[in-house]
């Protein structure tokens, strides 16, 4: 593969050359950058052409990686930012001799145990745990306080991976999404009474957001917080 950096129509240009057949044009987050991947045979011509021909859609996908403030996925290496409970920590890699993910408060640093060669899922999956951890020890006495609040009791409170902050099925059981702990801890408060009114009201209803107006008034600032 060879790298270079070119410039089409005041476009920077990210260029690959690859033993490939077909063209690939990408613009990346945070900052919209273009990277175009070609075969090696494709002459100078046909890439300024080629874009050229694709100008509008590439600065209407970097408008909309800059308006929308979209981030880079996250690949779990050195340096990167990380949250736990609304702070935000820097990524640090160590050797896997140490069993658990530590958290320097003071530093705030994350420093997560991995084998060589780990991968991104790999990592993520260590990283993932803590947070599931995190969140088990934090529902205790949130739930307790919010029971007190509410004056429902769920049948149970489990802890997974899943689209929405939070589910309550009609047998009582609650389950948490496990990236609330990157997120402030009122948060945790506010989808937790969420599920627990739903144990009076099951739907979204006038009569459920007067629920939540009353065991927790500023739910829907704390909602846009947590939606961010």
């Amino acid at each position: 593969m060879v790298k270079e950096k070119i410039l089409v129509e005041d476009i920077p240009i990210t260029l690959y050359r690859k033993n490939i057949k077909n063209v690939y044009l990408r613009i990346t987050p945070p900052e919209g950058e273009v990277k175009l991947s070609v075969p090696h045979i494709m002459s100078n011509n046909d890439i300024i052409n080629f874009i050229k021909t694709n100008k509008d859609w590439i600065l209407l996908k970097q408008k909309e990686i800059l308006e929308n403030n979209i981030k880079a996925p996250l690949k779990y290496r050195n340096g990167e930012t990380h949250t736990i409970w609304g702070k935000e920590y820097t990524l640090q890699l160590i050797k896997n001799n140490v069993k658990r993910v530590l958290v320097d408060e003071e530093k705030s640093i994350i420093y997560l145990p991995v084998p060589k060669r780990s991968t991104i899922e790999k990592r993520k999956s260590i990283l993932d745990e803590h947070y599931r951890q995190e969140l088990k020890n934090a529902i205790p006495p949130v739930l307790e306080k919010c029971t007190g609040i509410v004056g429902r009791t769920p049948k149970s409170v489990s802890v997974r991976k899943m689209k929405n902050w939070g589910n309550c099925k009609q047998d009582g059981r609650i389950t948490l999404n496990l990236n609330l702990a990157k997120k402030d801890p009122i948060c945790l408060e506010y989808v937790m009474i969420h599920e627990l009114c739903h144990l009076i009201e099951f739907n979204h209803g006038k009569k459920f957001k007067k629920l939540m107006d009353t065991y927790c008034p500023n739910w829907k600032e704390i909602k846009k917080r947590l939606n961010e």
